[in-house]
């Protein structure tokens, strides 16, 4: 870790790429209108960039990490253009008002709802922030949509707490659009019923193709926001606003910021690993019993258990050993007591053959690893969980979880994590 101070007169500004942290040891900086003061210390995680613009002649100290960079930025630190925007947003006197902030990957999205909060917050107003990326939230954690209330200027989101949140359970909006759209909107009401005189939506980078107009159109119409904020380089995003041109939403179009910092695949695979790390830390196993406890987004315990004679009908007929199963009008839900090899092929033929809409096959360990939202009894969101193993004959599950409060729902991701909380495989459907 490289350490130096820097002595700056009032305007000069710095673009810090992180892993870096800044500490004022006399004057203040400004970060997105957030101002920081003598002995307060701000981090800058690896994969982020922040500008720095001294609003008073100030030292500051800096801890750079290997990668770590530290220049003049290109432009200013907030563009004219998001300025004006921000000022015309909050010249507006009706309440509460609402933006949904579209874009493409590394637009600068995030980086605009935190400088809109910002200001709105230094002229008295309460801001709610919906984020509604689940492969890329800073309120939440990766695999749910989450809602935070900024009491104060910030640096960044991941400074704002979440106060709520709902799991969707995958890190892409492709395959669980339709819950995003629903957890978007119980969000957006939680939001107005706390009185946010703000309400800001950040959504995914995802722009492309039918998929990425469902999820925006219908998120748009849901709430049917006062703004609609389009940050693009040219007309990447025109095509998802076209429904609303002669609604009564306005339409405010603003360029990225050239301080963004692109981050690869695999840098944003990183980051979200890394949150899982810090959510687990502390986790406990518990063991929950399925009488008392249900599955959500999952075909087990929802239909009728196979017979001895069932299984072993199944068992001749497929040429598995099977040990569990259930089956259901339109599925087959079968556990092998090994190992199946082409289980997805075999999955089609069985279904083919049949005449079942979707039949899964799994196996005792299979299962270690997937990620699960737990609810309680009146359905609020608690937090996270692992599955470590499943007893699908006495129906118990262990978990790994922080979550200590009475569980009433589990309910079952497309994620699958390791021993290290590296994600290891993703399903287009959930694998239970």
């Amino acid at each position: 870790m490289n350490m130096k101070r820097v002595k700056e007169k009032r305007g000069t500004m710095l673009k810090i790429d992180g892993p870096a942290s800044v500490r004022v040891l006399e004057g203040a900086i400004s970060i997105l209108g957030s101002v920081i003061k003598p002995k307060e210390q701000v981090v800058v995680p690896r994969y982020k960039s922040l500008v720095v613009e001294f609003v008073e002649d100030s030292t500051i100290e800096l801890r750079l990490g290997s990668d770590a960079k530290v220049e003049a930025p290109s432009d200013a630190a907030i563009p004219t253009e998001w300025m004006m925007a921000v000022e015309s947003i909050l010249s507006q006197s009706s309440r509460p008002l609402s933006c949904v902030v579209l874009g493409d990957v590394d637009s600068g999205k995030t980086v605009f709802c935190t400088y809109l909060a910002n200001c709105a917050v230094s002229k008295g107003l309460k801001v709610g922030i919906i984020d509604k990326d689940p492969g890329q939230t800073e309120i939440s954690v990766p695999t749910t949509i989450g809602f935070g209330i900024v009491e104060r200027p910030v640096h960044s989101l991941e400074s704002v707490e979440a106060v709520s949140a709902r799991f969707v359970g995958s890190v892409s909006p492709s395959n669980v659009v339709q819950r995003i759209v629903a957890a978007t909107k119980e969000l957006y009401d939680e939001a107005l019923r706390r009185g946010c005189d703000l309400i800001i939506v950040n959504t995914s980078g995802w722009i492309s193709g039918r998929g990425a107009r469902e999820l925006k159109c219908n998120v748009i119409a849901t709430i049917h926001p006062n703004y609609l904020i389009l940050i693009q380089r040219t007309n990447e995003v025109e095509h998802l606003i076209k429904p609303f041109e002669k609604s009564d939403i306005k339409i405010v179009r603003v360029q990225p910021p050239s301080a963004v910092k692109l981050k690869t695949r695999e840098e944003r695979k990183a980051r979200r690993e890394s949150v899982y790390r810090n959510y687990f830390a502390n986790a406990k196993v518990r063991k929950v019993s399925l009488t008392s406890v249900k599955l959500m987004h999952a075909l087990f315990t929802t239909g009728a258990v196979l017979s001895k004679e069932g299984l072993e009908k199944y068992s001749e007929e497929l040429g598995l050993d099977l040990i569990y199963g259930e089956e259901g009008k339109d599925f087959l839900f079968l556990v092998s007591r090994e190992p199946v090899e082409g289980k997805v092929k075999m999955e089609e033929e069985i279904a083919e053959k049949y005449e079942k809409e979707e039949v899964t096959i799994t196996w005792p360990g299979e299962e270690k690893g997937l990620i699960v939202g737990l609810l309680g009894p009146d359905l609020s969101y608690l937090g996270l969980g692992l599955i470590r193993e499943i007893d699908y004959l006495k129906k118990v599950v262990e978990l790994l979880t922080p979550v200590e409060d009475s569980i009433s729902v589990i309910q079952v991701g497309l994620i699958k994590l390791d021993e290290d909380f590296r994600e290891v495989a993703k399903y287009d459907r959930t694998p239970l």
